[in-house]
């Protein structure tokens, strides 16, 4: 029972986060007004806004205009219930205060990660309001946590190898190799990581990234001079680690000290 409460709080919240995904970039309240169609403005009633189910019921359309609804609604919807559900497991709620903030951090983590991957794919920006609220979350839990100053440490990390990566792309390369929303964002990864799981994730990222820009040149469906936003690859990466960091790090090092 209780793992459904969590995974339908995370559907609650994904709802939330499409909101965010949609208006952030737009310039637009995230508090007002309420959701509606962004073809027809129809204001949504609360039948027509239940995560996950309105979707389906009214088959992926607007009930008003008949506009398709994009799939991405019910796909974050989903995500965000699944890594809440994963997070759980990660750290189980219990009476244990510490055990119960650790798992909060997880799902503020998740919350903060999931618009920042949507937004920097359709958009190809990450607005401020996420980057730096990234930052400060993570260095906030950390002194919760006790581990401020490993998180300073990621964080530090974190941006100071991507605004390296900026500055040797732009005297060698002549041109942007990292955006500053990157910077902010591997700053932030590094504030909830420390930077032990840090430079993990930001491994992870490179050989993801790496893979994935291999196939799609090989594919034709991007060529070599196109854009393609990093922050779903650190994302991706910061995900993995989250839940498997630890574990990547004993494996890397028993295989150091064997």
């Amino acid at each position: 029972m209780t793992h459904l409460f969590i995974f339908v709080i995370g559907l609650c919240i994904g709802s939330f986060l499409n909101v965010c995904i949609y208006r952030l970039p737009r310039n637009q309240s995230i508090l007002h007004p309420p959701s509606h169609c962004p073809n027809c403005q129809n204001w949504l009633k609360w039948y027509d806004n239940i995560p996950l189910l309105s979707y389906f019921l009214l088959q992926g359309k607007c009930r008003n205009c008949h506009t398709s609804i994009s799939v991405r609604y019910p796909l974050v919807e989903i995500l965000t219930g699944t890594l809440f559900l994963l997070s759980f497991f990660h750290h189980p709620i219990s009476l244990n205060f510490s055990s119960s903030l650790l798992f909060l951090k997880d799902l503020v983590f998740v919350s903060l990660l999931l618009p920042i991957f949507f937004i920097d794919l359709e958009n190809q920006i990450i607005p401020n309001s996420l980057s730096y609220t990234i930052i400060a979350a993570g260095l906030i839990f950390s002194g919760l946590t006790g581990s401020l100053l490993p998180n300073l440490t990621g964080a530090v990390v974190g941006g100071g190898l991507f605004l390296a990566i900026r500055l040797l792309g732009s005297l060698f390369l002549k041109e942007e190799a990292m955006g500053m929303g990157d910077i902010k964002l591997a700053a932030g990864i590094g504030a909830f990581l420390g930077w032990k799981i840090g430079l993990i994730c930001f491994f992870i990222s490179f050989l993801l990234g790496a893979v994935i820009v291999i196939i799609l040149l090989l594919t034709h469906l991007k060529k070599r001079k196109d854009k393609i936003p990093f922050a779903p690859f650190l994302i991706g990466a910061a995900l993995i680690s989250l839940f498997l960091g630890d574990e990547l790090l004993y494996f890397y090092l028993n295989c150091i000290y064997c």
